[in-house]
């Protein structure tokens, strides 16, 4: 069994379930080729996997294969044609705190909130009734403690469009995790950034994620960054191609990008794509 495998073993719930559990889900959008027909495009088709808490898993897979429609069935935002999304052994719900997702897009922030009134928006929305409560305070805490663990304490005052690319994701991280969800799912969260501030928001991801142990769920194009991120690796096909594969990546931390194994990871999963 590799270590990936251990440690989701390891992480079950106590009643047997996986946190997170998708059995040949299938789903499609529809289109109108002619007035009388309405069909669905096929974009995912019989996909299943299984997520414990803690796990680090990324989706790989050319562009137009469905990473982030998958990204949506897993999170509720949308809901299979057939197959089915379990979470902690019960029916997908709708989306809910327990399961935040982060864009790419850096206009997923409130212009007009300063970035500590982002964070703390994440806060009041999930957990309404403490701040009515009087536990103001509490939270407050909370969002001073996340700012300085993303490194943006010093510019809790500052709007949006007074931060860097880099500084705007940061804020996006800091206002998924400050209400403690059990899984982050990531729609390529560092795609619009120069290589050095993508390469530093993957290591600050990482120490949150070893931190805070939450399951992560993160989709890129980036072969490489799916490699020092994850633990397993989801490589969806081309529509109409075969079924995805999954790969288990044992590799040491912190990895190194030259080393002979992660190329051979590396060449592995392009062969694959």
């Amino acid at each position: 069994m590799s270590e990936a495998n251990k440690a989701s073993k390891a992480n079950q719930p106590a009643g047997g379930f996986p946190l997170l559990l998708a059995e040949q889900v299938s789903f499609g959008y529809l289109h109108k080729p002619q007035e009388s027909d309405l069909t669905a495009a096929p974009v995912i088709h019989n996909f299943s996997l299984s997520a414990a808490a803690g796990d680090f898993i990324a989706v790989v897979g050319p562009s137009g294969c469905g990473k982030t429609t998958l990204l949506k069935l897993l999170g509720g935002f949308l809901h299979p044609d057939e197959g089915r999304v379990l979470w902690r052994g019960e029916p997908l719900g709708s989306p809910d705190p327990s399961r935040v997702m982060v864009f790419q897009e850096f206009d997923q922030l409130f212009p007009w909130k300063r970035v500590w009134a982002n964070v703390e928006f994440s806060l009041k929305h999930s957990l309404k009734h403490s701040f009515e409560q009087g536990q103001r305070q509490v939270h407050s805490q909370r969002v001073a403690e996340m700012l300085q663990q993303v490194g943006l304490y010093e510019a809790r005052r500052q709007f949006p469009y007074q931060l860097s690319g880099g500084m705007k994701q940061r804020t996006a991280l800091a206002r998924a995790l400050v209400c403690r969800p059990d899984m982050l799912l990531m729609d390529e969260p560092f795609g619009s950034l120069d290589a050095q501030k993508r390469e530093e928001l993957q290591w600050l991801l990482l120490r949150m994620w070893q931190q805070h142990r939450f399951a992560a769920l993160f989709v890129t194009h980036d072969i490489s960054e799916a490699l020092f991120l994850a633990d397993r690796i989801v490589v969806l096909p081309r529509p109409g191609s075969a079924e995805h594969t999954e790969i288990a990546v044992d590799l040491p931390r912190p990895r190194e990008r030259s080393a002979p194994e992660f190329r051979e990871y590396y060449r592995r999963i392009y062969g694959l794509l």
